[in-house]
């Protein structure tokens, strides 16, 4: 179908809307939002606001749900208010469509909830301000970081990761080491763009963190960082209990080329999980040394179909190397 075939699908009849709209059955007034928000039609955006005032909760939440294809200061204002609903569900689905939000327009309603006494209210904002970049959420998201919350301190962190600006590191290298398992892991998840030696503290502990989400994120900083001194805790992980932690500290071996790791890795390409064998096979091909290929071509009769590809991708990566060496 071309483009104008499609388009000329999603139309819609806007007077229909309104009409069913009009309707005293709440249901009827539901499905016509639902049908508006499909269309993506532009006009849509002033309907489902005004639908915000409805007096039915399934109508509000319906067109809560459907502002999350809008974005700019008018959607941003009316999910803001819509955060605040009296029924959870329509603050749910407003704090949902937020995360949507692009932006920069949209960050004046969220920077005023900020501060709000509810900390659903509260982490909801800064959620949806996370994608905006807006350097007036820099300083109020440094003192979030802080907050009782460990919601909205996530939220906040997630925040700080996304601007990027040097001053924000000492806050989340602080957060490496909070009581809450997921602000530990948005934390060191946000060091990604901190220099080597941020990077190589947060790795390290959250290698040696008690929940293994949190080792399985230090092992993801590691290979998106890549830092060489991160190799030796790498290879530890290796030998972590939780095969995810492995798989990652794998890929990461592998980012980092590291040579050193190939016993170890080897060891794993008979794994039972076949996951951690397809990232083992990946990870061997990415160091690309030819003692690697002893432990590949024996996975190129792996049991999993997905491991032989990756195996024989790994094996005709090596040779093709060591033939223009």
């Amino acid at each position: 179908m071309g483009q104008g075939g499609f388009f000329e699908d999603l139309h819609i009849d806007i007077a229909d809307i309104e009409a069913r709209l009009a309707s005293e059955d709440a249901a009827t007034r539901r499905i016509a939002l639902m049908e508006l928000a499909e269309s993506a039609s532009p006009e849509g955006e002033a309907i489902l606001v005004r639908a915000l005032f409805d007096a039915d909760a399934s109508v509000r939440r319906e067109a809560a749900a459907g502002l999350e294809q809008f974005d700019g200061l008018a959607a941003a204002t009316a999910l803001a208010r819509a955060l605040l609903d009296d029924d959870a569900l329509v603050s749910e689905a407003a704090a949902k469509s937020l995360c949507d939000l692009r932006s920069p327009d949209a960050a004046p309603p969220l920077l005023a909830l900020i501060d709000h006494a509810r900390a659903d209210v509260r982490a909801a904002a800064w959620r949806g301000l996370r994608a905006l970049r807006v350097e007036a959420a820099l300083t109020p998201a440094l003192a979030a970081a802080l907050d009782p919350h460990p919601q909205v301190r996530r939220e906040a962190i997630g925040v700080l990761a996304y601007l990027k600006q040097a001053e924000v590191i000492p806050v989340l290298t602080q957060a490496v080491t909070d009581d809450n398992v997921d602000v530990r892991r948005a934390a060191i998840a946000g060091l990604a763009f901190a220099p080597p030696e941020a990077a190589l503290a947060a790795v390290v502990a959250g290698l040696n963190d008690d929940h293994w989400q949190a080792r399985e994120t230090a092992a993801l900083l590691a290979g998106k960082s890549k830092v060489i001194a991160a190799s030796v805790a790498l290879r530890a992980a290796l030998g972590d209990a939780f095969w995810q932690v492995r798989g990652k500290a794998a890929q990461a071996l592998g980012k980092l080329g590291a040579v050193e790791a190939i016993p170890e890795l080897g060891a794993l390409i008979s794994h039972e999980v076949s996951n951690l064998r397809k990232d083992v096979a990946g990870a061997l091909g990415d160091i690309g040394h030819v003692d690697a290929l002893p432990f590949l071509l024996r996975a190129e009769h792996d049991v999993d179909p997905d491991v032989r590809k990756i195996a024989r991708w790994s094996v005709g990566l090596i040779r093709s190397r060591s033939q223009q060496a």
